[in-house]
């Protein structure tokens, strides 16, 4: 059965109440778990913790229990205020790749809940993952909306995290396409959109069809901690990842880590310059190649991708048909043997 939303909100409310313990809880309900008597859901976790089939959490007093599951109440009613919908891990339709998620030291770690404007169905599609600096050079961009725009025609969810830089290069990409599909991730609540200049791009995103998703309860602002765990929920996502620059020790490297321990294929752009190869904003690139990335160019990339994970199954696909090259291929030369 699992636990409801104002369940999960009033444990997530509680001090102490983390991840392992409200999972715990979650795998141990049935059906005499009910909110409709929120006495009895207190003594049912009492009785769980007295068992020992739930540890290292005490159990507040039921006054401080009332207020925490006071606060889920009002906090599920603001968020449905303002537009945004709520699903659980338990849900029939939580996406299925989530349910795989995994953190950098490979730890299973699906969120619970997860918050979401737009479309959910979105997730039903392959996703790839468009990746990179905040600070990409006017390659960078190229890349990013040149991937994304070709992907995204291809009938694969563009997954990436809304930021400046290489994450709005990919959503842009794919809102190029005609059809195109994107979800972003946010470290914050849907209430508010991070950073503010791409305020436009995600209500974009939610009118053509997308998606916006965040593990954040609204009121929730960003920070770096939230950051890299976003991170975690792109490459879960995805079924493939694209690194389109990075620094040696830029942010992008949480998601790309990810992506190379849970088997999934990640991609690194190659450029035709060696100087531009060697630009502190892109020498992370090669650094990921050396640690299991894949070099990826203009050319071979949906060869390369589709042969590693499959593809959607559109008319150009079966028909067998190429995509038409850009004027721009000397930003992204064949890979020579």
């Amino acid at each position: 059965m699992g636990l409801s939303y104002e369940q999960i909100i009033t444990l997530q409310n509680l001090h102490g109440c983390g991840y392992a313990t409200i999972t715990r809880i979650g795998a141990e309900s049935n059906e005499s778990v009910s909110l409709f008597n929120l006495r009895d859901f207190y003594e049912y976790i009492k009785d769980l913790v007295y068992q020992n089939r739930v540890t290292r959490f005490k159990v507040p007093s039921f006054s401080y229990f009332e207020e925490a599951n006071k606060c889920a109440r009002i906090l599920l009613t603001k968020t449905e205020e303002k537009g945004i919908s709520v699903i659980s891990k338990y849900d029939n339709d939580y996406p299925e790749m989530l349910k795989s998620t995994i953190d950098e030291k490979g730890k299973l770690c699906p969120p619970i809940l997860l918050y979401y404007k737009g479309d959910l169905s979105v997730t039903k599609k392959v996703g790839v993952a468009i990746i990179g600096t905040r600070e990409p050079t006017k390659e960078g961009v190229y890349a990013g909306e040149f991937f994304g725009e070709r992907l995204a025609e291809a009938g694969f969810n563009i997954v990436s995290g809304l930021a400046i830089g290489c994450d709005t290069a990919g959503h842009r990409g794919a809102l190029n396409a005609l059809e195109g599909k994107t979800t972003a991730f946010l470290a914050h609540g849907l209430d508010s959109v991070y950073p503010t200049e791409n305020t436009g791009l995600a209500e974009e995103i939610v009118e053509r069809g997308g998606l916006l998703m965040s593990e954040y309860t609204i009121g929730e602002f960003v920070n770096r901690y939230y950051l890299v765990e976003r991170d975690r929920l792109q490459a879960a996502l995805s079924a493939a990842t694209i690194v389109i620059q990075t620094g040696i020790h830029g942010g992008t490297n949480h998601a790309a880590n990810t992506t190379l321990i849970s088997g999934k294929p990640l991609f690194c752009v190659k450029y035709g310059s060696e100087e531009l190869m060697h630009n502190e904003r892109v020498e992370g690139n090669m650094v990921l190649v050396s640690k299991g990335a894949r070099f990826i160019t203009s050319q071979d990339f949906m060869d390369q991708i589709t042969s590693l994970i499959g593809g959607p199954n559109t008319v150009a696909m079966k028909q067998g048909q190429k995509t038409e090259e850009p004027k721009q291929l000397s930003l992204f030369p064949k890979e020579e043997s």
